[in-house]
């Protein structure tokens, strides 16, 4: 038996801010909703995910595409990696409690297996900051399906003896046979190792969407899942796809958000993570839901939000993830690492004095503006 793991090519998602996305509606792009139509501007919403998208590609009414184009994607997905449906594949390998044998399936979305490939190299990039072993150490802090216990340095301890995205503790790969695909087998070191694809799921699902815009020749669109966001050409009037990001204002949700920035994207994904809005109060001290793999804790470095621009909403999605865990120091000297990787970034941080400071990259500086 031959084992290879094949890198071809990402549902609650940790992202909570930029699902505000402007398309000429308000700030000086020109024209209201009314003017959109007029130039051809198709949209699609609806509900996936534990979330909400939205899809609009520039086209004439006669060349509008089916819904189900989309929603054939988002089931796809959620068959494979949702952690709260019940018969996803994820909960199959999961609730695999055996380390003496193999778990097998056949990958035949080609979803799972991607995601692991992409896990794998963004855990080295990063030094296993992004790491999707981290699910049972989720559950323990209780940001996942259970509810948060008394958790100690003990309780942390004997969860992390099974967590870590290493041969030992959780392995995957792909079985061939005469050069083609033939079967996905897990290993896992302990059976109550699991799998979390949140951080880098939505964003990878993103991405196939618009690869499904583009597989059906549109050139010119954006797509948004749960502030998750793709933009490909110009909106409909030409001009890049104007996207705001929150301030990192804990308690504000869809009726009382403000904006820190409104920026350009053509070409390009953005994807904020952030912790203001999801944590645990415990005895006066916010737990944000964002788990540091290396220690077991929830990261505690005064980050509030990291917005990240990538090639990718894949990329985007689990790096605002993993800059989470780092913190922001860390972040600029990764960003000095990896040039490569052509990302532009936003961080806002904690000052200390009930406000935050705000950072951003030079290329992420040079398509912003205040709202």
């Amino acid at each position: 038996m031959m084992f290879r793991l094949q890198h071809s090519g990402k549902t609650a998602s940790h992202v909570l801010a930029v699902p505000f996305v402007a398309v000429g509606l308000s700030f000086g792009c020109g024209g209201g909703p009314d003017a959109e139509t007029t130039a051809g501007l198709q949209e699609h919403r609806g509900e996936a995910q534990g979330t909400t998208y939205s899809i609009k590609y520039v086209a004439e009414a006669d060349a509008r595409l089916d819904d189900a184009v989309f929603e054939n994607v988002l089931e796809m997905v959620d068959r494979e990696v949702n952690l709260w449906r019940p018969d996803s594949r994820i909960n199959a390998i999961n609730d695999w409690g055996r380390s003496d044998s193999l778990f097998g399936f056949v990958d035949s979305t080609q979803i799972i297996g991607p995601l692991w490939a992409l896990s794998e190299e963004l855990h080295g990039l990063t030094r296993g900051a992004f790491d999707p072993t981290v699910k049972p150490l989720v559950e323990l802090w209780g940001f996942g399906l259970s509810e948060m216990g008394n958790v100690d340095g003990n309780a942390v301890d004997s969860v992390m003896a099974f967590v870590g995205m290493v041969p030992d503790r959780f392995d995957m790969n792909e079985e061939e046979e005469n050069g083609h695909y033939k079967a996905t087998w897990v290993r896992k070191g302990d059976g109550r190792a699991a799998l979390d694809f949140n951080a880098v799921a939505q964003g990878y699902t993103v991405d196939l969407l618009m690869e499904a815009l583009r597989e059906r020749g549109m050139e010119n669109a954006m797509v948004e899942l749960g502030g998750e966001v793709s933009c490909r050409g110009n909106n409909a009037f030409g001009e890049p796809w104007r996207i705001a990001v929150d301030r990192p204002v804990e308690g504000s949700d869809q009726a009382d958000r403000s904006f820190e920035l409104v920026v350009e994207v053509r070409d390009r994904a953005i994807c904020t993570s952030g912790s203001y809005r999801k944590f645990h109060e415990v005895d006066g001290r916010k737990i944000s839901h964002t788990i540091d793999p290396g220690t077991g804790w929830p990261a505690a470095n005064g980050l509030l939000s990291a917005t990240v621009m990538a090639p990718t909403a894949a990329y985007a999605d689990a790096l605002a993830t993993a800059f989470m865990v780092i913190g922001a120091d860390q972040t600029r000297g990764f960003l000095s690492l990896y040039p490569e990787l052509q990302l532009d970034v936003l961080l806002m941080s904690d000052d200390g004095e009930g406000g935050y400071d705000v950072w951003t990259s030079p290329g992420f500086d040079a398509v912003s503006q205040r709202p």
